[in-house]
């Protein structure tokens, strides 16, 4: 009788020390080790680096409500697990744009803003004539290094001459770009470029034209290219 007396008491007791030895997880633990693997995306652009970056931030707070509990919440290697990876993929992701932003330009070429330095610049009224803007004027003959978006077509190959518009505005939604939105690409090299639908990076020589093109749209500048390319860099 007293066997089994002890028994019980000995089952009740593991029953106890049982429940007392789970610890919950908080929820931000496996949040974080999420966030940590989608930071890998970092390596793709500035999306995946601001990923990356919510991921330390998330990881810091998962990290601290772990050890805050003082041993009443586990997943202490989650939380860890989960900030590193966002921190080692925001480094990379953000050395690699760094990188390539550096690189990216051909020697002898000049980078500009298709944006800021030529499409914002416009007209200017000189003693009632209409005329470039001297910024702009003093781009003319040079080789320059630019960022657009290539203006939808039905040829997708091969592409010996397209136009590039400084944003998506208008290439993606068939509004008509101004003027000064866009540019003239004519290629050099004899197999042309394909159609892309992201940012692409052109250099070359930046030059007048009157030109219209089959759509209709009738471009200032043009554009006497040697490299066309998808953009390495966000910026």
């Amino acid at each position: 009788m007293s066997t089994t007396v002890a028994n019980q008491k000995f089952v009740a007791l593991d029953l106890q020390a049982t429940e007392f030895d789970y610890r919950p997880t908080p929820v931000i633990v496996p949040v974080s080790v999420a966030l940590g693997v989608l930071s890998a995306s970092s390596l793709l652009g500035v999306v995946g680096i601001l990923i990356a970056l919510i991921g330390v931030g998330v990881g810091g707070a998962a990290l601290w409500a772990v050890r805050s509990g003082e041993g009443m919440y586990s997943g202490l290697w989650g939380a860890v697990a989960g900030l590193i990876l966002s921190l080692v993929f925001a480094l990379v992701g953000i050395t690699s744009q760094v990188y390539a932003y550096r690189t990216e330009v051909p020697e002898g070429y000049r980078r500009v803003s298709f944006s800021q330095d030529i499409s914002a610049k416009g007209f200017q009224v000189t003693e009632g004539k209409l005329g470039l803007h001297p910024d702009v004027a003093a781009l003319m003959d040079q080789q320059v290094f630019l960022k657009g978006y290539m203006y939808p077509q039905r040829q997708t190959q091969g592409l010996l001459e397209f136009l590039l518009l400084k944003d998506t505005g208008e290439c993606c939604f068939g509004g008509q770009p101004n003027p000064t939105d866009m540019i003239l690409v004519q290629m050099k090299n004899p197999g042309g470029v394909n159609y892309s639908q992201g940012r692409v990076a052109v250099a070359g020589k930046l030059k007048l034209t009157s030109n219209t093109t089959p759509e209709g749209l009738q471009p200032v500048y043009a554009l006497e290219a040697i490299r066309c390319e998808r953009s390495r860099s966000a910026f």
